[in-house]
Formats: C-alpha cells, structure tokens, sequence
C-alpha cells in the first residue's frame, strides 16, 4: 500500500506515504515529517515536541489562520476533511456512546492560532501515558489535529482517552479541548485520502475530453 522505500519500518514507509500524498490533497509542498514544532522560537529551551507529520504553511512567527481558511475551504480538502469527520465519528459511536463527535463547522471554529494547518500523530508501540502526549500536541499545534492508532488497541485507547477528557468538562473539571481532534485509523486515512484524489483526477480527465 505504501512500500516504496527500503530499510525503512512500515510505520516510517506510512509517514513518507503521508507526506507524498498530502502535498496532492492540500496542493502544498510544505508537508514535512517528524517536524519539531518550536525549532523556531528565539527561545532555544523550549519545549518542541516533534510532530509525526505535519501539513504546513508553518506559523513560526505570526498567524496563518487566514491562511488555513482559504486552504480548508478549497473543494479537494473540504471533501476530504469531511470524510475524516464522518471516519472519526464512525470510530467514535462504534466504541462509546458518550463523547459527541466533532463536526466539520467545529473545526473551522476552533484553534485558528495553530502551529501548522495539520498535526498528525501516529501511534504503535506507545504506553497509554504517551498517548495522552499525541492527543495533546495533535489538538494544540493543529488547526486539525489527527491521532492514527496502529492496532485495534490503540483505536480503543484513544477513544477511552477522549471519553475521560470530554467527561471532565462534563462534570465541570479542568480538562484539555479535544474538538479539533480526529481519531482515524491508517486504513481510513489511505482510503479517506486515495478516494478524494481519484475523484479529482477523473474529474479532470473529464475536462481535458470535453
């Protein structure tokens, strides 16, 4: 699905696959992975959590979110952004009945002084500790944060993860605004991502015979 590099794990072969395909999606070349977030900040003590993927224009030292409207509302990332609301959703009610799935007018609504337009995280071999970590960095430098759990059990952690933050907000606790998170998993995203792509390209084929 995604080999086309050598002496490289299946999680990093994901990681290159991303990048390569995400530039198509959002017609961007600023698609980097395992992208350290505050690399840029003047002061070099700062934590810079390292991100598994992210999709750019990077805001290092002003705001994009004016930016990101203009790239989140262009047809070919709306459709597919809409078809990871509706996987995350998905993944959501087959697991819990309690969280309320976010929608897409939430997401254009929240975090619009991010780091980056899209924060991916992808989870495998991880304590359910550091999953919190990827929830966090995904959801706070993202105008869109995605979590990919690897295995069945991770998907389930994840959604165990967002229940317990939802219901503290719930009972009126401290807790941390997960909203512009989606849980998708690597099969969703390669179809979410392959679908929108030959959809346009028939479109244009279209066009060109026309």
């Amino acid at each position: 699905m995604w080999n086309f590099h050598k002496n490289r794990s299946e999680l990093q072969l994901f990681q290159l696959y991303l990048k390569s395909r995400l530039q198509d999606v959002f017609e961007t070349t600023e698609v980097k992975e395992e992208w350290s977030s505050m690399q840029d900040e003047y002061n070099r003590e700062l934590y810079s959590p390292r991100l598994d993927v992210a999709v750019g224009p990077f805001a290092t030292h002003q705001q994009l979110g004016h930016v990101y409207d203009e790239m989140i509302n262009k047809d070919l990332a709306k459709q597919f952004i809409r078809k990871l609301v509706d996987y995350n959703r998905e993944n959501l009610e087959r697991h819990d009945g309690f969280v309320n799935p976010t929608t897409f007018d939430d997401i254009w609504d929240l975090n619009y002084n991010s780091r980056c337009l899209i924060a991916i995280e992808i989870e495998n071999q991880v304590s359910r500790k550091h999953l919190l970590d990827g929830v966090v960095n995904a959801s706070a430098l993202g105008r869109i944060g995605i979590v990919i759990p690897w295995s069945g059990e991770k998907l389930r952690a994840f959604v165990k993860l967002v229940r317990y933050l939802q219901y503290l907000k719930y009972a009126d606790k401290n807790t941390f605004n997960t909203t512009n998170l989606l849980i998708v998993t690597k099969e969703q995203m390669h179809t979410a991502i392959e679908e929108v792509l030959e959809a346009e390209n028939s479109n244009i084929d279209i066009v060109n015979i026309r």
